[in-house]
């Protein structure tokens, strides 16, 4: 039976991160596939956040090495692995398990409606924080059709979605009924229907946690989207200019 040991370079630490004698699917489960889902795990007595990563080395042995050692829990970590240096380098056959870090784009994208307020505080917010805002009207559109530029130009690494009430609706059942002369509704307040389509449209494209939806007074949620951060604002989104931060880091953007 084949035994894996793992050696993890970090950012920042003087001491590698070192797990010795693991069976492949041990390996697997509590430490490559944590990492290529960026979730802390951990490696010997480290815990290991996956952005400060700087390299990992995997080693393999068809036998257990002792660890009898008398010595063995003040050894230099470097001491210690060299006791399998010289076995069997496997970390090419892991490769699919270990992607290069994320770099994600510096493009973000503003979805809105007809409020230009927010808009234009996101875009200024966004770019102090050295990140490139992109808002569709305000790109060449050539001969192409609508979703052509959006596809386009959704080669992004976050985007934001802005709802405004910039219409009012009903459900069509409030306005069908005859049995009275006036009807009377209530009317809700919602995002421009095109906005809803471009929320879907990034939501499966960059995952849920790369969207960010920042809505303004009364205004109808969508339904059926959840797990998306949905931050309220009222009169400037400078307002929540903490969370909007906290969310980008949380996705992996460092300013």
């Amino acid at each position: 039976m084949p035994y894996y040991h793992v050696r993890i370079t970090q950012q920042g630490r003087a001491k590698d991160a070192i797990e010795l004698n693991m069976l492949e699917k041990d390996l697997v489960r509590l430490i490559l596939e944590k990492y290529r889902l960026r979730e802390q795990f951990a490696c010997g007595n480290e815990l290991v956040n996956p952005d400060e990563v700087l390299g990992i080395k995997i080693k393999k042995s068809e036998k257990r090495l002792a660890l009898d050692h008398p010595d063995y829990f003040r050894l230099e970590y470097r001491d210690l692995w060299r006791r399998v240096e010289d076995q069997e380098d496997v970390t090419k056959k892991f490769i699919d398990f270990i992607p290069e870090p994320i770099s994600l784009s510096k493009n973000v994208f503003i979805v809105h409606g007809h409020d230009i307020q927010p808009v234009e505080e996101l875009k200024r917010m966004l770019i102090g924080f050295g990140l490139n805002p992109i808002i569709l009207h305000e790109q060449p559109s050539g001969s192409l059709t609508l979703p052509e530029k959006l596809e386009k130009y959704s080669d992004v690494g976050y985007a934001f979605v802005i709802l405004t009430p910039d219409d009012a609706a009903c459900q069509s059942t409030e306005v069908t009924r005859s049995d009275y002369p006036i009807v009377r509704v209530k009317l809700k307040f919602r995002a421009r229907q095109n906005v809803v389509l471009e929320f879907g449209y990034f939501m499966g494209l960059l995952g849920r946690d790369r969207v960010c939806c920042l809505y303004n007074g009364d205004v109808e949620l969508p339904s059926d989207m959840q797990g998306i951060v949905y931050i309220p604002f009222k009169e400037s989104i400078e307002e929540r200019r903490d969370m909007i931060i906290k969310e980008l880091r949380n996705a992996g953007y460092k300013f």
